[in-house]
């Protein structure tokens, strides 16, 4: 075959349809990686599911991925009032008054080549009370309203780092300035059919009467799932609903919170679970609940209550279904987002699965439009970052300690994936986490988790036992007093916002 006929396969047009981030993001992704290469992008845009009440949260690796698209971090804030976060803090998850830290950042240092959770293991053991995310950079800087600016000292000692907090609609304005900017071809439509040829989808016909046709196709229309849903020939969804248990959704907004906290507030409840989360031009509330436990008109009157807050305007609420598509690409089309993996609204982990699937469909971008081994490589890949997410979301509930409450003890008792069952039973044994290949999170951000909610190691390395007591006492003061000096040191997060990204108008993003 000749290298004429082997080009004359390439795809050469791919038709993104969807609605919001899951669909501005992938459109601008695709154009920036394939534009220049001859591929034309097209989007098709479905009437958007936004209100303003609603909100994004990342996680750090949105920073990498915002750097990729050409986007310029501080501009990007200040179109969106948006912030630096970085962790959350969660409450009541291990019964009332109990509260924990996940900061995005690693504990204390690593002494002769042994972890130093093994050494606090032991220290716990021994009598110590410091709870293990004093010993963290970026914990300690969050609890003290501070933003962690690194210098050479930190970089070594400290990973702390941030995700945003991003008001949704104007996050999503901002990524249509620029994707619009760089020559992405936009339809503003909604779809009446889908013309196809077994698992092959042919061309899209819009109620306005537009055919468009193309090679490749991305379906981020959401949990709608409009084009994957043609596609399927058995039950391709599975629910996650006995380890995540909420189905309902509900977002509101309150006041600025005076001064700006540097973490988000994940508290527990009867019912679910509410999540405070500062902005510059609002707090965005966000509650997740079972409509098995409380209806909506309960969960509007417990809002106020449960966030000590006033609300501003309406409340919006949403159905909601944890689950994901076992299969993410199917024939010529690509779930991307939510249409792939619907995750519970926590650990900031929304926008991340849309980034890693976007990641993985740039590497592996087909070569044969008629043809698509890369899907196989794809599904698997895909299977697996979610399984870790899934698994991570789902350890807050199986660990959680409210115990009489229906919704908790339900899931409490409700046997673990076998995957998070294993990084239990390892994590408790000697205080290991067994990462699987493709992790979001981190064997810092477990062990932040599992000791949170107090599952502790029942003994430690036997390496430990090597340093002498005093020794391993004098290094824990020093790391402290490191942590206190650096962190006395960093600005307010309100002072590097007021700096850096001050909330005043700006028409481009570039980077």
């Amino acid at each position: 075959m000749t290298m004429g006929n082997e080009l004359d396969k390439r795809v050469r047009k791919v038709v993104i349809v969807g609605r919001d981030a899951a669909a501005w993001l992938s459109a601008l992704a695709i154009q920036r990686s394939f534009g220049q290469a001859g591929v034309e992008v097209e989007m098709v845009e479905l009437p958007s599911a936004l209100r303003p009440q609603d909100v994004y949260l990342t996680l750090p690796t949105q920073q990498a991925f915002h750097k990729l698209l050409g986007l310029d971090e501080n501009r990007l804030l200040r179109a969106c009032s948006g912030l630096f976060s970085l962790g959350q803090r969660f409450s009541n998850w291990s019964g009332s008054g109990g509260h924990y830290l996940h900061a995005y950042d690693t504990h204390g240092v690593s002494l002769s080549n042994v972890d130093f959770f093994q050494y606090w293991s032991k220290a716990r053991a021994s009598g110590l009370k410091l709870p293990l995310e004093d010993f963290s950079l970026g914990a300690t800087a969050a609890k003290q309203g501070r933003f962690v600016l690194h210098n050479d000292s930190t970089r070594v000692f400290s990973k702390a780092s941030y995700g945003y907090n991003l008001g949704a609609i104007a996050y999503l304005r901002a990524l249509g300035k620029v994707a619009l900017q760089a020559g992405l071809r936009h339809t503003v439509g909604e779809l009446a059919s889908v013309q196809r040829e077994g698992q092959r989808i042919l061309s899209l016909t819009l109620r306005q009467g537009a055919t468009i046709e193309g090679d490749l196709f991305i379906d981020a229309s959401g949990p709608e799932a409009c084009l994957m849903r043609q596609l399927e020939d058995t039950d391709n969804f599975q629910s996650w609903r006995h380890w995540l248990p909420c189905d309902r959704v509900m977002a509101a907004s309150a006041p600025v919170l005076e001064p700006i906290p540097s973490f988000s507030q994940v508290s527990a409840f009867r019912e679910g679970w509410l999540a405070i989360i500062p902005l510059v031009d609002r707090t965005a509330l966000v509650a997740a609940y079972s409509a098995r436990h409380a209806d909506d008109k309960e969960m509007l009157q417990k809002l106020s209550v449960l966030s000590g807050l006033r609300l501003t305007g309406d409340a919006v609420t949403d159905v909601f279904k944890a689950g994901g598509r076992k299969r993410h690409w199917i024939g010529n089309c690509v779930a991307m987002g939510d249409t792939a993996v619907n995750l519970d609204p926590l650990d900031a982990a929304q926008l991340h699965l849309l980034h890693t699937g976007l990641s993985w469909l740039v590497s592996l971008f087909p070569v044969d439009r008629e043809a698509f081994p890369e899907a196989a490589v794809y599904n698997a890949k895909m299977a697996s970052h979610a399984a870790g997410v899934r698994d991570f979301q789902a350890c807050h509930f199986k660990l959680n300690r409210r115990f009489g409450e229906p919704l908790w003890d339900a899931v409490r008792e409700q046997d673990a994936p076998a995957t998070l069952a294993h990084k239990i039973r390892l994590f408790e044994a000697r205080g290991v986490v067994a990462l699987q290949e493709d992790e979001t999170f981190l064997e810092e951000n477990w062990t932040s988790i599992f000791v949170g909610h107090h599952l502790f190691a029942k003994t430690w390395d036997p390496q430990v036992d090597r340093i002498p007591d005093h020794e391993q006492i004098a290094n824990f003061q020093r790391m402290l007093k490191f942590i206190a000096g650096e962190v006395a040191a960093m600005p307010s997060l309100q002072a590097h916002i007021e700096l850096n990204a001050p909330q005043t108008q700006s028409d481009y993003i570039f980077g």
